[in-house]
């Protein structure tokens, strides 16, 4: 009997793989709301996060202001950052003692800046026994020396591929403690020496097994003439070690079909000014129009999502029939999206969050002064009080908190309603969309800064949200530290940012330089190369239409996208693929083998490093494609699978697309789905704006007919043929805004 139950144990090791393990993907981030009140402002969501997610990271963030944090609530927990200015602790013992836990555990440490242990919070001295304790972590011992003069220093370990980033170790550099390496399985990528002795020799940036450190002003450089921000060390080399990401798939928001991703949106401010440009000022144009000439009709294979204000088209706010006609052109065209940019159009969101019809009513009738310069200016003229949205703020009203803004909203005539600016405007836009279009977009005006309940609403209305972020990455702002992450946590709710900034940015607010936002090109193109770190997003207002000079940069933009090798589409999709990429769980089912789950709309899985690697078709399951890129292996995941599995493989070569037993995607510029291969061919849907250009894999030299059809109606039939590389390369020329399927069949089979 107990050989028997020793047989069937064998057999049942043999045959059920181990068991899998969920790949942790959450760094916790450690912040002081006393130093830092806003995340949105904080040192690591501004500068750390988006290099984190880069990698695959995504970032939890605790207010050690309300103690330390349960690391029991963070089940996938992969590491912790630090980025203290000062001491926030008021025990740095405990804290000392639950980050021993953590490390204990195998959960890194990343630290950057003060340590958080030197002192209790209020200056008492901790002793230099529980710094060290601290230290040991990190493979450091600090021997109580510390360099106020920095002149006679030198650095004798200047790790190239970590330090000097985008600022070079120069001029006068910051004093810095003496601190020895005691631990060997640690690398040192920074050691500064003292007048020619080595035993001066300080270890200042680190990185082993658990986690790394970074001394207090060696991470980042702060010009304070121009206020810009420039890395000293790299962070995605840096977060990489610290975290060791190497090991973990990246699911990957910038990528589709083997493409970089396009979408770009509108938010209506702006909508009821008349141009200047002619000859539509000549015919009393609206700003809107311009903009639906030139910009969206100009180029119907790009789509762009459009979110009005309902105040600025509905009769009973100041809408207009002309504003109201022309949002119903828009809406018509194919390639144009509806989507809200609210109802009232708030501008300082915290004004609503605890909402005081009273506290408002001071504002009613109240013109605002001519000062500063951001997003609200109302002209008076005859009958038409209307909402410009160019360029002006005045000073808040005596005893009421609405920052910079002049007024809290651009439409007073009601008390303010949460439901009606979020669900209420969405189904407005819904209704005055043709059938089959739906407004699934909130794009957020004013500060851009919701509050909890009002990402709540979006939710409930069964919508997407997005806005804010405003990268930029130029001569202007030469600096990663300028390129937001995905999204920021508002509450338990996410706010996705846009991929780029608007032309607010570029023209001073919309003051001057006009011109100024056709050096979006050069964020573009940054954030491109040498590794893909955005998507393209033209990302614009209404009043674009305005002026002749903004008219041509927008142009000049989209002519620029036109050229690109993209995979365009809404800016909805978008927002669902941001926020599939902090649901996505990755399970490890053994070596080289992960399932994907809960990943919502993300259909991209980056591999780093991954020259020498390639799918796995075999041993992978909902794998559409893959195609190498800048070292990195994009994989392509089939959105009709709910659960793919994504194996790898060495391949021999880098310079070709690597074989494969049955068909994939290398790129195209159509979102795919439901990819069926059979012996003679194989099939997929798609759906996408422009002519579907895309490049498959086959096995062999061959010949193909490939059709389009919809609802089992012929839309197009074409040929292509495969060479020696087994490259198929056609362009489908039929619309597929509305979903279709394609047909590829091997002659001669």
């Amino acid at each position: 009997m107990g050989r028997i139950l020793a047989a069937l144990l064998l057999f049942f090791l043999a045959v059920v793989p181990a068991a899998a393990q969920t790949v942790p993907r959450t760094v916790l981030a450690l912040y002081d709301g006393r130093e830092e009140p806003k995340i949105k402002q904080s040192r690591i969501h501004s500068m750390v996060e988006m290099p984190l997610n880069h990698l695959g990271l995504t970032v939890a963030y605790w207010d050690v202001a309300n103690g330390l944090p349960d690391p029991g609530a963070y089940p996938d927990l992969r590491g912790v950052v630090t980025w203290f200015a000062s001491e926030p602790f008021e025990d740095p013992a405990a804290y000392v003692a639950w980050l021993g836990t953590l490390t204990e555990r195998g959960v890194r440490v990343a630290v950057l800046g003060q340590y958080g242990v030197r002192a209790a919070r209020g200056g008492k001295a901790m002793p230099m026994a529980l710094v060290n304790r601290f230290l040991r972590v990190f493979g450091l011992f600090d021997d109580e020396g510390y360099s106020d003069l920095t002149y006679r220093s030198r650095p004798v370990v200047q790790d190239s591929a970590l330090v000097g980033f985008e600022r070079r170790l120069d001029g006068v550099l910051p004093g810095y403690p003496r601190l020895r390496l005691v631990d060997g399985r640690f690398t040192s990528h920074l050691v500064m020496r003292r007048a020619d002795d080595p035993a001066t020799d300080s270890h200042l940036i680190v990185t082993g097994p658990s986690g790394g450190l970074v001394t207090e002003g060696y991470a980042r450089f702060f010009d304070p003439e121009s206020l810009r921000k420039r890395w000293i060390i790299d962070p995605f080399a840096f977060f990489r070690l610290a975290f060791a990401t190497d090991d973990l798939p990246k699911p990957d928001v910038t990528t589709l079909s083997g493409r970089r991703l396009y979408f770009s949106h509108i938010d209506g401010d702006g909508w009821r000014n008349v141009t200047e440009v002619k000859p539509y000022a000549d015919q009393s144009r609206l700003a809107a129009e311009v903009v639906l000439k030139e910009a969206i009709e100009a180029h119907p294979d790009l789509p762009v999502t459009v979110a009005p204000i309902v105040g600025d088209l509905d009769a009973a706010w100041k809408g207009t029939p002309q504003a109201l006609a022309v949002a119903k052109r828009l809406f018509a065209l194919p390639q144009v999206e509806p989507a809200s940019h609210t109802w009232t159009h708030p501008f300082f969101w915290g004004f609503f969050k605890d909402y005081d019809p009273a506290r408002e009513e001071e504002f009613r009738d109240r013109a605002p002064a001519r000062k500063g310069g951001f997003l609200a200016r109302f002209r008076k003229g005859g009958t038409d009080d209307h909402y410009e949205n160019v360029g002006e703020v005045a000073e808040s009203a005596p005893g009421a908190d609405i920052g910079r803004y002049a007024v809290p909203r651009a439409f007073l005539q009601t008390p303010f309603d949460l439901r009606q600016e979020i669900g209420g405007s969405l189904e407005y836009f819904s209704r005055l969309a043709p059938e089959g279009k739906t407004a699934r977009l909130i794009q957020w005006p004013g500060d851009t800064t919701p509050f909890e309940a009002a990402v709540v609403e979006t939710r409930r209305a069964g919508a997407r949200n997005m806005n804010g972020g405003d990268t930029r990455y130029d001569p202007e702002y030469p600096s990663l530290t300028s390129v937001s992450p995905i999204g920021v946590p508002v509450g338990a709710e996410r706010q996705i940012y846009s991929a780029t900034s608007n032309e607010n940015t570029y023209t001073d607010l919309w003051s001057s330089r006009f011109f100024g936002f056709q050096n979006l090109v050069h964020t573009v193109r940054g954030t491109e190369t040498p590794v893909r770190l955005k998507p393209f997003n033209i990302y614009y207002h209404m009043y674009s239409g305005q002026k002749l000079a903004s008219v041509n940069a927008l142009k000049k933009n989209l002519a620029f996208a036109e050229a690109a090798e993209l995979a365009p589409v809404t800016a909805t999709a978008y927002a669902a693929i941001a926020d599939g990429f902090y649901t996505a769980r990755l399970v490890a089912e053994g070596p080289g083998r992960w399932r994907v789950m809960d990943r919502g709309d993300l259909a991209t899985l980056r591999f780093d490093r991954a020259v020498f690697r390639g799918v796995d078709f075999a041993r992978s399951v909902g794998v559409i494609g893959q195609r190498h890129h800048q070292g990195s292996l994009y994989v392509a995941l089939d959105p009709a699978v709910a659960e793919p599995v994504v194996a790898l493989a060495d391949i021999d070569r880098a310079d070709t697309d690597p074989a494969a037993s049955r068909p994939y995607l290398v790129h195209g510029r159509w979102a795919l789905a439901g990819l069926s291969v059979d012996g003679g061919g194989f099939t997929v849907r798609a759906q996408g704006f422009g002519p579907g250009a895309m490049a498959w894999r086959v096995p062999g030299p061959s010949r193909w007919t490939v059709s389009a059809e919809r609802d089992g109606r012929a839309l197009w039939q074409g040929a292509a043929e495969a060479g020696t590389d087994g490259r198929l390369t056609v362009t489908v020329a039929a619309g597929a805004e509305t979903p279709l399927t394609l047909r590829f069949v091997r002659e001669g089979r």
